[in-house]
């Protein structure tokens, strides 16, 4: 079973996933898919340029759940059947990094709570947080990127010491972000630190 794009939903399975690893200050990182297999640009509508876009299963699952208020079970049964395989008995607590954009529900909170409900291990909340209000950094330099987040993000009031972290995001774009979360863990005391983002822009 996977997303259905004539009903609009996504039915509880596993979906096919593609995992990569990732680099970062962690024992092990991936993301489990690519988002977009192709984009064909149409033309424009009006002001606006309209492509068609081709998701993977996993990719077309994120995006409902961003962006259409789609289900999120069959990304929760994925990621966590992955990390049940990969990181059995190694996970101690689930975090997120703090979100860019403000949104009533945000899509790697709502991933990251059924994780850690799955591996029946806690969800923490304010052990990293934002302290700077910060833009969206997709058009902006690594460096640029660094400074931003260095400054934005640091340590929060829940503790992490002696804990192995997992830390779970929706969209990789450019790991600027859960590397410094990362970092944070490790200053923290976190004993080890492992990085999951379900799918990958690039």
């Amino acid at each position: 079973m996977q997303c259905s794009k004539e009903s609009g939903s996504c039915a509880v399975a596993i979906l096919r996933i593609n995992p990569q690893p990732v680099r970062g200050h962690w024992v092990e990182g991936f993301t489990l898919d690519s988002h977009i297999i192709s984009s064909e640009f149409l033309g424009y509508d009006g002001d606006y340029p309209r492509f068609e876009t081709r998701r993977t299963e996993l990719g077309q699952c994120v995006y409902r759940l961003k962006y259409q208020h789609g289900p999120a079970w069959d990304i929760i049964e994925t990621a966590s059947a992955f990390v049940k395989e990969q990181w059995s008995g190694a996970i101690d607590c689930v975090i997120v990094p703090p979100p860019s954009l403000s949104r009533a529900t945000q899509p790697a909170e709502v991933i990251a709570k059924g994780i850690a409900n799955s591996l029946n291990v806690e969800y923490k909340t304010n052990t990293v947080v934002k302290v700077v209000a910060t833009l969206p950094m997709k058009n902006l330099t690594p460096q640029e990127r660094l400074a931003l987040v260095s400054k934005a993000i640091q340590s929060g009031p829940e503790p992490v010491r002696d804990l192995r972290v997992l830390i779970i995001d929706d969209v990789w774009e450019t790991g600027s972000t859960m590397r410094r979360v990362a970092n944070v863990l490790s200053e923290m005391g976190a004993s080890q630190i492992r990085a999951l983002a379900m799918t990958r822009t690039k």
